[in-house]
């Protein structure tokens, strides 16, 4: 673990390098732009069907990149807001949730699935914190989210 500005870091920084920038900066361009977002969410048997759209063809744009970012990150064992405690449990499932992307012109689709039914509440958890961003902005940003 890592201790940052009252900070623990689970599962270590997400990091400084190029990538992790761009990250950042499309993380921070769809906070600025939440009011232009709409997110829908349905759900499923085992897990959810979450549509993220713009009529901003600019975010739509950064909404597809962000989607596909995170899946890769979230794939390749990459933290991102490891202080978070939901995050970080996410993180330490992420073998156990399956991530479909559909991107749309307005932006895109993402079913996130889990076999164990038990794991529903975190995805549930992880939905209603993107909905709070989307709703708040970057007032949310620095917002710990609830557990189930």
């Amino acid at each position: 673990m890592i201790e940052t500005q009252d900070k623990v870091y689970k599962h270590g920084r997400g990091g400084s390098d190029a990538e992790h920038q761009a990250h950042q900066a499309d993380i921070m361009a769809l906070f600025e732009g939440h009011e232009a977002l709409k997110r829908v969410t349905e759900p499923l048997s085992n897990g959810i069907r979450v549509c993220t759209t713009s009529t901003d063809p600019a975010l739509a744009l950064v909404l597809r990149r962000h989607a596909a970012d995170m899946k890769a990150r979230f794939g390749k064992g990459r933290a991102i807001r490891s202080w978070d405690p939901l995050f970080a449990m996410l993180f330490e499932q992420r073998d156990n949730i399956h991530v479909k992307l559909m991107e749309r012109e307005d932006g895109v689709c993402a079913e996130l699935t889990c076999d164990d039914p038990a794991l529903l509440p975190l995805i549930l958890a992880h939905d209603a914190t993107l909905h709070r961003f989307i709703q708040d902005g970057t007032s949310r940003a620095e917002d710990i989210s609830p557990t189930p």
